[in-house]
């Protein structure tokens, strides 16, 4: 079994692009096909404040733009720090590690990136969309220890004081405090927008999607920039 498991956690993080789309892609056909009359979360939560599903969607759809783009300049900002080819590998990259800008705050902001916009996806799916949030946290949980372990290894007391004073993938207010500092860092590279902008097109998807109070708008209009990144980081993995 000793050999079994950093096999399969391996294969889970060179592969970790095909599941996270493959949990995104069952959890919104089990939605589809299953709950397909279901309200969505955000709805359920409006309803619950007082507020109609009309004026929900509207206001929530907008904030959610809002939000996606947060989400977008964060993970650029990370990708422009890390670098593509780091970003895109597949294999693991345990030659050096990042201690500046957002890697202040977290010691995985892309997947802090990621895992924020899932967690606005599923507000936008009925209440069992929820389960991608949830698969994702725990498939994260397993891309970072193997990716920590691989870096421990090659930078152990660096490492080990980066690790106690930084929290894995949720800011606490100790490393909120850095933000400061974070920001005087900021920086944005031509290569870090073109393979970290994959959520960019939901911000006008959403805002379409406040007008028309659909959320399959906001998914049509952001969607190639998902398909256009997956394409590129598999490219780019394999050549890699």
């Amino acid at each position: 079994m000793n050999g079994v498991i950093p096999l399969l956690l391996k294969r889970e993080f060179e592969s970790r692009i095909f599941v996270s789309l493959g949990i995104v892609g069952a959890v919104c056909a089990l939605c589809g096909f299953i709950f397909p009359q279901a309200e969505s979360s955000l709805v359920l939560l409006g309803g619950i404040a007082g507020i109609t599903p009309a004026e929900t969607r509207l206001w929530g759809f907008v904030a959610l733009a809002a939000f996606m783009m947060i989400v977008s300049i964060l993970r650029m900002w990370a990708g422009s720090v890390l670098t593509a080819p780091r970003v895109m590998a597949f294999r693991v990259q345990a030659d050096e590690f990042h201690t500046s800008g957002p890697y202040r705050i977290v010691r995985n902001p892309i997947y802090l990136a990621d895992f924020a916009a899932m967690c606005a996806f599923a507000l936008c799916l009925p209440p069992a969309g929820l389960l991608i949030p949830v698969l994702f946290r725990v498939h994260y949980a397993r891309l970072i220890r193997y990716e920590e372990a691989a870096l421990c290894s090659g930078f152990r007391r660096p490492f080990s004081e980066y690790e106690a004073r930084t929290p894995r993938l949720l800011p606490s207010l100790r490393s909120l405090g850095q933000m400061g500092r974070a920001l005087g860092e900021f920086r944005l590279t031509r290569e870090g927008i073109r393979h970290n902008a994959l959520y960019l097109l939901f911000v006008p998807g959403f805002l379409a999607a406040a007008w028309t109070g659909e959320f399959t708008v906001a998914v049509a209009i952001g969607l190639p920039a998902v398909a256009d990144w997956a394409i590129v980081h598999t490219k780019l993995g394999i050549r890699r």
